[in-house]
């Protein structure tokens, strides 16, 4: 064989393998044999010229011996050619080809092996050096002014250089040109892991960038600070129609100078009669330069929506049915016979108790600021007085007592959390705290603790009413959405399995609002009650009662240009029909939830009055959503996409998803007491009470043979009897039954418990009991030795009709104005009121019952699971507002329901809320002008008050100690 390696062969090439150098071991050897023909070629040719020259010149020497000798001329090339300057013709020397020389070759050689090296050596750079010299052509032609510079500090071109070359290289790109720290497979897992673990999901994206996509650090770290720049200026940028500044305004009562004054302005309905404007209104449409937004309701949520909005830039028109905005009750307007001095005085039904102070006055803040005072001149009073420790809630809890009496049990402010875990301990046989103030055994203790840990995830649970469900779908569900769709019963037998005193006393903390047995209660409505009892701050109650709040929210909508108007009861909702697309075909086999999320709904752009006129937006040439008319209502959504839904168009198109597995709350009804008598006189304290039979004591059942224990169901159904009281007397003390001794007991009850119809019993029934005058340190001396109070009661199947449908709907019989069957009900009413409150048998000016009052949904895991129960609605321009969204029967959770719609209607989007922290009452407070506070805070008080004694109220509260 061949030994050694062929001639024309790279120095990188081993025997036996292929190489990819085509320029040492193809293209030179072919050149080299090329060039070395055509060498040998041209040097036969100028061996034969040589000779032809040779015998030219011998011819012409013999020519000339023949004759006279001749001299001839003669030029020698550096070649070694002759060319002859006289007359002899010689024939042309041949071609000079390119390599007509051996040195020539060599070169060629020397230049083929350097491109070899250059172009497959393994320390070849061409690329980066083709595109260095690319680089520096450019710059020398690029320099200009800077050239002289340049060519004088040739570091600088240096480091241009090295800086073009890293570049050229690859060493600046934004992805990893090596392989990932950890494989790919890895990180799959790992992001996986970081997924179930509910790590938001931002966080996610950044490290999936990383992981998978191959960024370098510094990308992610340029990447993060770019976004943080957009978000910095998104966050100081007004929104919709919001103004980089808003004007402060002046308060409503300015011009009042005196306490009398500002009293009488308090004295006057909140809103304006609507007769004549809407007259006006109604011939034709309305601009959006006029109005832009209707909002119908009454009440502090419904305003105070308003006036968020107002303060964003919109013109809002509030509808409100009754003769007061603000949801009051006075006697003038249910025509009652009473004196004249008495007829102005207003009930307020909406028990305005305000829970968690602390964080509600920041929700308020904004929309209440004026020229002169932050809180618009509205001041709040914890309810209740040192004496009782600002008491300000009584349960009542049925079967929780010794030998299956009832139980009382008092909430006031200061550490109530400590106070309960005692009275556990004490009277309900639960375990006892630590002496440090720790929860120790105590299971009441540890129960909030949990509760008051899931109630911290509850913003970013209610933040999902206005963010997007796409965008729902790709966070982790906070322990508090966790908690909405659970039944409060089960969590309440996991934590106490052996005490079912201590399981009914947290069940009447959880749900004081509504009669609902926690076997159908969501958690997370448990949870927000629950929470907000044991806060520790108490209740506060606005000084002037909610008329003084509603005049001032008032007054922003009025002052930035909107109009509160009354008595315009509203009977549905008007829709562009030409807005909408063809409803889907009953023949489409497509599913109902892709027709309801493909088929767009018909734009709502007014409403119809019960007197058959109607308020109608004009149309407008913008294209944003954001700028666009808009409808609020705050009637709830059974209201809203039942009774004011035109039927044509609910039947062509849809209701927002969940709607139909949805429940009603049954209806409540009020019967207002005005009594003679201060607070003091009759020995009252600002207390709410509360009849709870929703929380009853269960009765478990024990088997004696394997010791396992079935859970009773916490509390009474509406229409339990005298047997079921008989059930509870005979109970045991430690709460647990033996299963043969009383499976007939709870046979009966259970038949008891099936019943449906629901009638009010004295001494049984669901009750509240308020005196909102007592909360009102202003209320004696504005209105005198009077006292008012609201009784609360569900409203039994001699005033509504329960339908088993799709929502679950109750109806208002014809027979509610039947005067006998309210004097029935209201004798019972009063029955219970004097065998609580003796003292104020005789003290009654004047009793009755108004209408039937409507509650929304019922707070049963279904509400919060349903995904239409939202802020937007499937109809373009048509909103939802009010406590539907959040939690029913809290002033608080309105609030935050008003607060939701105002910012889905402004267009704050999920970017604003999640990241940025921007809200619309972030922003006015940001763009607002700052109000001059005086000194003398008096002056801008809108309700003077003298603050009651301690020795004033010590009797009262005395008599509240008594009544537990």
């Amino acid at each position: 064989g061949m030994r050694g390696k062929p001639k024309f062969i790279s120095s990188e090439v081993v025997i036996g393998q292929l190489s990819p150098d085509v320029i040492s071991t193809v293209y030179a050897p072919k050149l080299k044999d090329i060039a070395s023909d055509v060498l040998e070629q041209y040097a036969d040719e100028l061996l034969v010229y040589e000779e032809e020259v040779r015998e030219i010149q011998q011819n012409a020497s013999q020519n000339s011996s023949e004759g006279e000798e001749t001299e001839h001329e003669a030029e020698v090339k550096p070649d070694g050619s002759v060319n002859m300057l006289d007359d002899i013709d010689l024939p042309p020397p041949p071609a000079e080809p390119f390599f007509h020389s051996q040195h020539v070759i060599d070169e060629m050689g020397a230049v083929m092996a350097d491109a070899s090296k250059f172009f497959f050596s393994k320390e070849g750079a061409w690329k980066a050096q083709v595109n260095t010299n690319k680089f520096e052509r450019l710059m020398d032609e690029k320099y200009g002014i800077f050239r002289p510079f340049i060519k004088e500090h040739p570091q600088v071109e240096e480091a241009i250089k090295d800086f073009q070359r890293k570049y050229s290289s690859g060493y600046f790109s934004p992805f990893r040109q090596k392989p990932g720290p950890i494989p790919k497979s890895t990180a799959v897992v790992i992001l996986f892991m970081m997924q179930r673990g509910k790590i938001r999901w931002e966080i996610l994206l950044l490290a999936a960038v990383f992981l998978l996509v191959g960024l370098q650090p510094w990308a992610l770290v340029l990447i993060i600070i770019a976004i943080q720049s957009l978000m910095g200026v998104r966050k100081h940028q007004a929104i919709g129609k919001m103004k980089k500044t808003i004007p402060a305004v002046e308060s409503y009562f300015e011009g009042c100078d005196t306490k009398e004054q500002k009293y009488k302005k308090l004295s006057e309905p909140v809103g304006t009669p609507g007769d004549s404007m809407l007259a006006d209104l109604a011939k034709g449409d309305i601009d959006s330069s006029i109005f832009d937004t209707i909002i119908f309701g009454s009440g502090p949520s419904a305003l105070y929506t308003g006036a968020l909005l107002s303060r964003a830039g919109r013109k809002v028109l509030m509808l409100c049915p009754n003769d007061d905005a603000s949801g009051c009750l006075t006697l003038d307007s249910t025509k009652s016979k009473i004196d004249a001095k008495y007829k102005q005085i207003p009930f307020d039904l909406q028990s305005s108790n305000i829970s968690k102070y602390s964080q509600q006055i920041k929700f308020l803040v904004p929309a209440l600021s004026t020229q002169t005072d932050l809180q618009g001149g509205v001041r709040f009073a914890q309810v209740g007085s040192e004496a009782d420790n600002h008491a300000f809630e009584i349960l009542e809890i049925p079967g929780v007592g010794p030998n299956g009496s009832n139980y009382l049990t008092c909430l006031t402010a200061g550490n109530i959390k400590e106070q309960l875990m005692d009275e556990a301990a004490n009277y309900l046989g639960d375990g006892w705290p630590g002496a440090d103030g720790s929860v120790g055994n105590s299971a009441v203790g540890a129960y909030i603790s949990a509760c008051e840990q899931i109630n911290s995830t509850s913003n970013l649970f209610y933040a999902s009413k206005i963010i997007p469900d796409s965008i729902n779908n790709s966070r982790s569900q906070s322990s508090y959405g966790d908690c909405a769709t659970r039944y409060v019963a089960g969590m309440l037998n996991q934590s106490f399995p052996l005490n079912t005193q201590t399981r009914s006393l947290v069940a009447a903390l959880g749900m004081r609002a509504e009669n609902i047995l926690p076997n159908n209660t969501s958690l997370a409505a448990h949870v927000t009650h629950l929470t907000a009892a044991t806060s520790g701050e108490g209740a506060y109650y606005p000084v002037g009662g909610p008329r003084a709040l509603c005049h001032a929210l008032a007054n922003i909508i009025e002052r930035n240009g909107g109009r509160v108007l009354t008595k315009v009861p509203v009977k549905e909702l008007v829709f562009d029909k030409k807005s909408a697309s063809p409803p889907p075909s009953p023949s489409d086999n497509t599913s109902t939830d892709a027709k309801d999320d493909e088929v767009p709904c018909p734009r709502c752009v007014g409403v119809q009055l019960e007197d058959g006129s109607s308020l109608k937006f004009a149309e407008t040439d913008s294209s944003s959503d954001v700028d666009k008319p808009a409808v609020i209502s705050t009637f709830g959504l059974i209201d809203t996409f039942i009774r004011m839904l035109p039927d044509d168009i609910r039947a062509k198109y849809k209701v927002p998803r969940g709607l139909p597995a949805l429940s009603e709350s049954r209806p409540v009804m009020k019967a207002v007491f005005l009594l003679n008598g201060g607070a003091s006189d009759l020995n009252l304290g600002g207390a709410d009470y509360f009849r709870l039979p929703n929380a009853a004591k269960a009765f478990d059942e024990v088997n004696q043979q394997t010791g396992e224990i079935k859970f009773g169901d916490i509390g009474w159904a509406t229409e339990r009897a005298e047997a079921g009281q008989a059930s509870g007397e005979e109970s045991k003390e430690d709460g647990l039954l033996d299963v043969t001794s009383q499976a007939a007991e709870t046979d009966a009850d259970s038949k008891r418990r099936r019943k449906q119809n629901v009638n009010y019993e004295s001494g049984f029934s669901w009750l509240h009991i308020a005196f909102p005058s007592v909360k009102d340190p202003s209320f004696e001396e504005r209105h005198g030795k009077v006292t008012t109070c609201v009784v609360t009661f569900e409203a039994d199947d001699n005033f509504v009709s329960c339908f088993e449908s799709k929502p679950k709907l109750y109806v208002v019989k014809q027979t509610v104005g039947d005067k006998s069957t309210v004097d029935r009900v209201l004798h019972r009413i009063k029955r219970d009121l004097f065998d609580l409150y003796p003292q104020l048998e005789d003290k009654v000016l004047h009793a009755e019952i108004p209408p039937v009052i409507s509650r929304s949904l019922m707070h049963n895991p279904e509400r919060y699971a349903a995904k239409g129960v939202r802020a937007d609605t499937p109809y373009p321009g048509l909103f939802v507002g009010g406590s539907d969204l959040t939690v029913n029967g809290s002033f608080s959770a309105g609030i935050v329901g008003g607060w939701l719609a105002a910012n889905a209607v402004a267009g704050y989007n999920y970017i604003d809320l999640l990241f940025l922290e921007k809200t619309i009452t972030r922003d006015i407070e940001q763009f607002m002008e700052v109000p001059v506070l005086s000194e003398a805070d008096e002056e801008d008080v809108a309700v003077p008050f003298t603050p009651p004694k301690m020795e004033d109220n010590y009797e009262a509260e005395e008599t509240t100690t008594d009544q537990e």
